[in-house]
């Protein structure tokens, strides 16, 4: 593995087994960061979210499958189907209402005119449910690509799988410099979401 380093470019790269990531590849934006990821088949980048940056993602070559939900949930049977251990299952389920709390708590801020968000941020927020953790599955594709990026609003939890026999190729902006403190994950299988066996 090569952990993340300068490049001649003035971007940061890292490469793992997942792929490659090619970082802030046009330094001299000032706000915010462009971004190209190649992803290998099999590979998964998996459940996190900002508080601060919104993302837009596009697909130019081969194709991904992209996950955003407000509050992680499977269903119990499922990940009984899946073999889960029914001590795991229930840290599952106690995990998952701590997560459904904190989006109503989200969710609640953006009720505020005076919250510092556009319009089109607040829109897509408020459009997603209250009271139940909710998933939406998007394919993107070098076929579909000419519809534009993917909007990914801050508070959402999002992943990719690459569920193809070939590498795809990711671009996206975020709407801040990196910052890696405005990022949390989820251990997927903790969360109760075995996402390579969703997402296919």
């Amino acid at each position: 593995m090569i952990e993340a380093t300068d490049m001649n470019f003035g971007g940061r790269f890292h490469m793992d087994d997942r792929g490659i990531r090619y970082c802030d590849i046009f330094p001299e934006i000032e706000k915010g960061d462009i971004n190209v990821s190649i992803i290998e088949p099999g590979a998964a980048a998996l459940w996190h979210r900002h508080m601060e940056q919104d993302d837009y993602q596009i697909v130019i070559k081969g194709s991904l499958k992209v996950g955003v939900c407000n509050a992680p949930y499977m269903d119990k049977n499922d990940l009984e189907h899946f073999g889960m251990p029914e001590d795991q299952i229930n840290l599952c389920y106690e995990q998952r209402e701590s997560l459904l709390k904190n989006w109503q708590e989200l969710r609640k801020t953006t009720e505020n005119k005076s919250t510092k968000l556009g319009d089109d941020v607040r829109a897509s927020i408020q459009s997603w449910p209250e009271d139940e953790g909710v998933v939406a599955w998007h394919c993107l594709s070098e076929r579909n690509a000419c519809m534009g990026p993917l909007f990914i609003p801050r508070y959402l939890w999002h992943g990719c799988y690459n569920y193809t026999n070939e590498p795809a190729i990711l671009i996206y902006h975020i709407t801040n410099k990196y910052d890696g403190d405005d990022e949390d994950r989820l251990d997927p299988f903790i969360a109760g979401w075995p996402y390579e066996r969703q997402a296919k």
